[in-house]
């Protein structure tokens, strides 16, 4: 009579686990990626001029269209300048590295791209002031698109 034996153990396929482990990787690779742009903004390290000094104001409806029209053309015109923009806010929040932002648009609803405001903690009083929907000036160096347009070194005019 031949031998019974239960059910035989299942082993995971090496295949699977080297593709999880790609996985796992690129993602790690991406999210060092984000936090390194975060923390390391490129072109946007130098402060704007003194309050006394000249920012380019902008209107934020042709701010806004040149990114969504060319990305690269915008870069060309606005990154690395100190501008000056008013909008409305979107939000008021603080980002994985404890970093205060607001963004700011046109109001109109789903709107994408948004200008995305850095402050340092300096000015936690007067960024709290601000809800959604309130009408707001920035002034801040332009560091291009990710997501939304980003703003460094931010202040209130």
């Amino acid at each position: 009579m031949p031998e019974v034996r239960g059910p035989v153990p299942r082993q995971r396929p090496k295949a699977a686990l080297l593709v999880l482990g790609g996985v796992g990787l690129l993602l790690g690779t991406c999210l060092i990626g984000v936090v390194v742009a975060v923390v390391k903004p490129g072109s946007a390290s130098q402060a704007c001029p003194s309050p006394a000094e000249s920012a380019r104001w902008v209107d934020i409806r042709k701010f806004l269209g040149e990114y969504r029209d060319n990305e690269v053309r915008a870069d060309s015109a606005f990154k690395g300048s100190c501008v000056l923009i008013d909008g409305i806010v979107s939000d008021v929040k603080r980002d994985v590295l404890n970093t205060i932002y607001i963004t700011i648009g046109t109001g109109q609803a789903l709107e994408i791209p948004k200008v995305q405001c850095f402050f340092s903690e300096a000015h936690a009083a007067q960024a709290s002031k601000f809800t959604k929907g309130s009408k707001i000036t920035v002034r801040g160096r332009v560091d291009g698109l990710m997501g939304n347009v980003l703003l460094r070194d931010c202040e209130f005019p």
